[in-house]
């Protein structure tokens, strides 16, 4: 598990992205073609398209009642999200769980792109997905050492 700044440091990269995918997207720039990234955002379409994330953001709108933390770790812990990690580079891989956070935002309230980010670029949000990340790879040390 990364340390608590990497992972901060990981979060603004994805936020520095995500901000610049959204310029891509109105036009303001023209975005290089990047097969991974590419690969990344289809995985994501596809998965929307077929309703894949209806569980899981079910699950963790029922998490985030007893946190951020808590909403968070429903993610982690997410099937697709672990074939994207080991499927993809950190920095596409990044992307795709902005898009996931973006996607489960406009889900529950409406948000746009820009108060997503606001929201994941938050202190708030930075030490909750460095809080469930540990949470989570504690568990799963525990599991491998008595599973």
């Amino acid at each position: 598990m990364a340390s608590n700044t990497k992972q901060q440091k990981r979060a603004k990269r994805a936020a520095s992205k995500a901000k610049q995918n959204r310029m891509v997207r109105s036009g303001q720039a023209v975005k290089a073609s990047s097969g991974e990234s590419t690969s990344v955002e289809q995985v994501f379409n596809k998965a929307m398209d077929s309703g894949s994330y209806d569980a899981l953001f079910e699950k963790m709108k029922q998490a985030q009642e007893n946190g951020l933390e808590a909403m968070i770790s429903v993610f982690l812990v997410d099937p697709l999200l672990a074939l994207v990690l080991k499927g993809h580079k950190e920095e596409h891989a990044t992307d795709y769980i902005v898009l996931v956070f973006t996607a489960y935002r406009a889900w529950l309230d409406g948000a746009d792109d820009a108060a997503t980010m606001v929201w994941l670029e938050s202190d708030e949000f930075q030490a909750a997905y460095v809080a469930a990340s540990e949470a989570v790879a504690k568990q799963q040390q525990q599991q491998k050492q008595f599973g």
